[in-house]
């Protein structure tokens, strides 16, 4: 009997055992399915506009300018070299579209692995740069991120510099010093070669913009 009872509890441990390497295997399998068919799936150029990223059939060169960043540093197209960059063009007095996007920018920026962080800038390129001074941007941005960089200077290169980047802004009429600025809330993306490469297109949705902009640095 008792050599019956041993019997079956190796035979019970036989099942368990054959039974757990079953479902071993089974996860590894289903998990590099998995993986494998989302590291091989590239979104195509029309897929990425349907989920609104719009890319340019080719990398377009930026012209020279002459700016300066939230800390008073000089900003040239070279500083847009060595780094995935997305520009968003508005002001620190914009009541509404801008501090909604910066928030959207910080939401996706804080999503991203912390590799994909350090190769990542995000910019805000004042349209409005009779009144965001250095100073002015730089203590905007800390509401958002320590890393988010401001960009400012003389008007005619900031103009200049957005039209480069198909963004157009203009001034409202009358308001007297308390004006607005009409801007598109499009965010163009700048790749670590200082090319411009295209635009998300807004309302930015976070997973949205995650996923096209991590195909793009992947595969574009």
């Amino acid at each position: 009997m008792a050599g019956s009872n041993t019997h079956s509890a190796k035979q019970r441990r036989g099942i368990r055992l054959t039974v757990a390497v079953i479902i071993a295997v089974a996860a590894v399998l289903v998990g590099g399915f998995f993986y494998a068919f989302t590291k091989a799936r590239v979104m195509t150029v029309e897929e990425l506009k349907a989920e609104g990223a719009y890319l340019y059939e080719n990398p377009r060169l930026l012209p020279k300018f002459d700016l300066v960043d939230d800390q008073g540093q000089e900003i040239t197209p070279a500083s847009l070299q060595g780094k995935w960059n997305l520009l968003f063009f508005g002001f620190t007095y914009c009541p509404d579209v801008c501090p909604t996007t910066l928030a959207q920018l910080k939401n996706f920026y804080q999503e991203l692995d912390p590799a994909v962080q350090a190769d990542t800038q995000i910019w805000l390129v004042s349209v409005d740069p009779a009144r965001d001074t250095p100073e002015q941007l730089h203590s905007y941005l800390e509401f958002f991120h320590p890393e988010f960089r401001g960009v400012t200077g003389e008007f005619l290169e900031i103009h200049r510099f957005a039209t480069a980047l198909n963004i157009p802004f203009a001034k409202v009429p009358g308001g007297g010093d308390s004006y607005l600025v009409d801007h598109s809330a499009n965010v163009a993306l700048v790749n670590p070669k200082g090319h411009s490469m295209g635009f998300f297109k807004a309302p930015l949705e976070i997973s949205r913009l995650k996923r096209t902009f991590l195909t793009i640095r992947e595969h574009y």
